[in-house]
């Protein structure tokens, strides 16, 4: 029924955290999938020219991405992503997230796009999915099979990559050891970070990437720190205490984009309450399209040097 049809997926932004539920879901009702690929300078440069300047970087990149599929697929999928968690707390997507299919409207209006809202404050996830479903010509009870198998297939993931993460950290023992924290689509896309794990790799540094800490590790730090609205900020913030509590951490990079609103809140909550009186050496690079990658390199440079000279002086 759907062979002909292919949905679009910009390889950006939310694609990070739920493209592998999101390509189950629409595989299992027969779609097509096309993503847009990795980043590259051409699509940030075209997503910069629409996006309006004083936007973060993640999202001029987003629409950079989005351009690249409009000729290529018969939709493009933007997902609004509300509220994510109603208990015990309502967790709120942060406003580009809530705000995305209105700006895509308005920034690219002939682009054909499928939108699916989230909102737990309204009605379960697996209705909203449905809906999007029927939209598409498919049947209630194909839609909830195809959630049902996508949601168990994206829990596997979730736990095959943290037992992952597990065995290549156990694998890098004899290096120094750096907890990486920020946003998905910030240390996935090598673009935009200039390769950070490979630079940090280069300088005999073994990385744990806070979101390859397994669902209860964050969940038990969560009792400890300040709540906040956004889902994932709080992700964030108690990734920062796993890692303080972690004895073969030796240093914090934080990787944050310039203008994210909620990114400069939580990294003031990390150093001045997670972090206070803790000694473990952390960098903060704060990334926009203006970054240059030898100053960030020289920056990496001493930061790694600092932590050996650190070790060397330990008692």
């Amino acid at each position: 029924m759907y062979n002909n049809k292919v949905i679009g997926i910009p390889q950006a932004l939310s694609y990070y955290y739920f493209y592998p539920l999101w390509h189950s879901f629409f595989t299992h009702l027969g779609f097509n999938i096309k993503t847009s690929g990795w980043t590259h300078r051409h699509k940030l440069d075209a997503g910069i020219a629409i996006v309006p300047s004083e936007a973060c970087l993640p999202l001029k990149c987003y629409f950079g991405h989005l351009l690249s599929l409009i000729n290529d697929v018969d939709f493009i999928f933007v997902p609004r992503l509300v509220c994510l968690e109603k208990k015990p707390k309502i967790k709120l997507g942060c406003p580009k997230l809530i705000g995305l299919p209105d700006m895509t409207r308005a920034l690219v209006p002939h682009a054909h796009i499928l939108t699916l809202d989230i909102d737990l404050r309204k009605e379960p996830e697996i209705k909203s999915f449905v809906k999007m479903a029927r939209r598409l010509g498919a049947r209630t009870g194909e839609a909830q099979r195809a959630y049902h198998t996508a949601l168990n297939e994206f829990k596997w993931y979730k736990e095959d990559r943290s037992r992952a993460a597990s065995a290549a950290k156990n694998d890098g023992n004899n290096k120094i050891q750096i907890g990486l924290l920020g946003h998905s689509y910030l240390l996935q896309d090598n673009y935009l970070n200039f390769d950070l794990v490979k630079k940090l790799s280069d300088l005999e540094c073994c990385v744990v990437d806070c979101h390859t800490l397994s669902t209860e590790d964050i969940e038990t730090e969560l009792p400890h720190i300040k709540s906040v609205s956004w889902y994932f900020e709080e992700e964030l913030l108690g990734a920062a205490l796993k890692f303080r509590h972690m004895d073969n951490i030796s240093g914090l990079v934080y990787l944050v984009s310039f203008g994210c609103g909620a990114g400069s809140i939580t990294n003031e909550i990390v150093e001045l309450e997670i972090l206070k009186d803790c000694t473990i050496p952390r960098l903060r690079i704060i990334i926009d399209e203006y970054t240059g990658e030898a100053g960030l390199m020289t920056r990496l440079e001493s930061f790694v040097d600092m932590i050996r000279l650190k070790k060397e002086h330990a008692p």
